[in-house]
Protein backbone atom coordinates (compact mmCIF):
# COMPACT_ATOMS: atom_id res chain seq x y z
CA UNK A 1 0.00 0.00 0.00
CA UNK A 2 2.55 2.40 0.51
CA UNK A 3 4.22 2.20 -2.66
CA UNK A 4 1.17 2.55 -4.05
CA UNK A 5 0.45 5.37 -2.90
CA UNK A 6 3.96 6.86 -2.87
CA UNK A 7 3.92 6.03 -6.56
CA UNK A 8 0.67 8.02 -7.05
CA UNK A 9 2.08 10.80 -5.40
CA UNK A 10 5.56 10.63 -8.01
CA UNK A 11 2.39 10.27 -10.62
CA UNK A 12 0.31 13.47 -9.36
CA UNK A 13 3.74 15.81 -9.20
CA UNK A 14 5.20 14.63 -12.37
CA UNK A 15 1.65 15.65 -14.09
CA UNK A 16 0.86 18.76 -12.45
CA UNK A 17 4.58 19.66 -13.37
CA UNK A 18 4.29 18.92 -16.79
CA UNK A 19 0.87 19.55 -17.66
CA UNK A 20 0.89 23.42 -17.31
CA UNK A 21 3.78 23.43 -19.66
CA UNK A 22 1.91 21.21 -22.30
CA UNK A 23 -1.45 23.29 -22.02
CA UNK A 24 0.07 26.53 -22.08
CA UNK A 25 2.08 25.33 -25.21
CA UNK A 26 -1.01 24.29 -27.08
CA UNK A 27 -2.59 27.01 -29.18
CA UNK A 28 -6.59 26.44 -30.23
CA UNK A 29 -8.58 28.94 -32.38
CA UNK A 30 -12.20 29.51 -30.50
CA UNK A 31 -14.80 28.81 -32.38
CA UNK A 32 -17.53 31.42 -31.46
CA UNK A 33 -20.61 30.69 -28.74
CA UNK A 34 -22.89 31.53 -31.47
CA UNK A 35 -21.47 29.24 -34.37
CA UNK A 36 -21.02 26.35 -31.63
CA UNK A 37 -24.29 25.14 -30.87
CA UNK A 38 -22.61 22.56 -27.95
CA UNK A 39 -20.97 25.47 -26.26
CA UNK A 40 -23.83 25.52 -23.16
CA UNK A 41 -21.99 21.88 -22.47
CA UNK A 42 -18.79 22.50 -22.91
CA UNK A 43 -15.74 23.57 -20.32
CA UNK A 44 -14.61 26.98 -21.89
CA UNK A 45 -10.92 27.03 -23.11
CA UNK A 46 -10.01 28.49 -20.10
CA UNK A 47 -11.16 26.50 -17.57
CA UNK A 48 -9.60 23.76 -15.39
CA UNK A 49 -10.38 20.78 -16.13
CA UNK A 50 -11.43 18.38 -12.74
CA UNK A 51 -7.72 16.32 -13.31
CA UNK A 52 -6.24 19.74 -13.11
CA UNK A 53 -8.29 21.30 -9.79
CA UNK A 54 -7.80 18.07 -8.32
CA UNK A 55 -4.22 18.13 -8.25
CA UNK A 56 -3.98 22.14 -7.40
CA UNK A 57 -5.93 21.32 -4.37
CA UNK A 58 -3.55 18.66 -3.79
CA UNK A 59 -0.87 20.86 -3.95
CA UNK A 60 -1.97 23.79 -1.64
CA UNK A 61 -3.24 25.88 -4.27
CA UNK A 62 -6.72 26.38 -2.63
CA UNK A 63 -5.58 26.75 0.66
CA UNK A 64 -6.33 30.35 1.25
CA UNK A 65 -9.97 29.05 0.66
CA UNK A 66 -9.59 26.39 3.69
CA UNK A 67 -9.31 23.26 1.73
CA UNK A 68 -6.54 21.30 3.15
CA UNK A 69 -3.64 20.03 0.90
CA UNK A 70 -1.77 16.55 0.46
CA UNK A 71 -2.65 14.34 3.31
CA UNK A 72 -4.39 16.28 4.68
CA UNK A 73 -6.59 16.75 1.48
CA UNK A 74 -6.74 13.04 1.11
CA UNK A 75 -8.11 12.11 4.65
CA UNK A 76 -10.52 15.04 4.61
CA UNK A 77 -11.79 13.58 1.63
CA UNK A 78 -11.48 9.94 2.76
CA UNK A 79 -14.03 10.78 5.86
CA UNK A 80 -16.27 12.66 4.21
CA UNK A 81 -15.36 16.40 5.29
CA UNK A 82 -14.30 17.83 1.94
CA UNK A 83 -16.23 17.19 -1.23
CA UNK A 84 -16.01 18.10 -5.31
CA UNK A 85 -18.61 20.80 -4.23
CA UNK A 86 -16.35 22.12 -1.57
CA UNK A 87 -13.56 22.59 -4.06
CA UNK A 88 -15.06 23.93 -6.49
CA UNK A 89 -16.97 26.45 -4.35
CA UNK A 90 -13.01 26.92 -3.48
CA UNK A 91 -12.20 27.44 -6.98
CA UNK A 92 -14.55 30.02 -7.54
CA UNK A 93 -13.73 32.02 -4.65
CA UNK A 94 -10.09 31.86 -5.51
CA UNK A 95 -11.10 33.21 -9.12
CA UNK A 96 -10.03 29.71 -10.99
CA UNK A 97 -13.48 28.89 -12.46
CA UNK A 98 -15.93 30.49 -13.75
CA UNK A 99 -18.87 30.90 -11.05
CA UNK A 100 -21.29 28.11 -13.31
CA UNK A 101 -19.14 25.38 -12.98
CA UNK A 102 -21.09 25.52 -9.24
CA UNK A 103 -24.08 24.18 -11.15
CA UNK A 104 -22.20 21.80 -13.27
CA UNK A 105 -23.29 18.26 -12.58
CA UNK A 106 -21.01 16.60 -14.57
CA UNK A 107 -17.70 18.89 -13.60
CA UNK A 108 -18.28 18.06 -10.17
CA UNK A 109 -18.87 13.87 -10.97
CA UNK A 110 -15.78 14.01 -12.29
CA UNK A 111 -13.89 15.85 -10.12
CA UNK A 112 -14.99 13.68 -7.45
CA UNK A 113 -13.74 10.86 -9.42
CA UNK A 114 -10.65 12.21 -9.05
CA UNK A 115 -10.77 13.09 -5.47
CA UNK A 116 -11.85 9.04 -5.19
CA UNK A 117 -8.35 8.11 -6.89
CA UNK A 118 -6.54 10.10 -4.31
CA UNK A 119 -8.11 7.55 -1.45
CA UNK A 120 -7.93 4.49 -3.37
CA UNK A 121 -5.89 1.70 -2.04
Amino acid sequence: MRLDISTLLTTLLLSAAILPTAAQAQTTEAVPTSLNPYAANQPSANQLKPFNLAYLAYQGFLKDQGIPSNSALIDAIAFGKITAQDIIQAAVKANRLPEQTLSDRGYRHNLGEQLQGFTAD
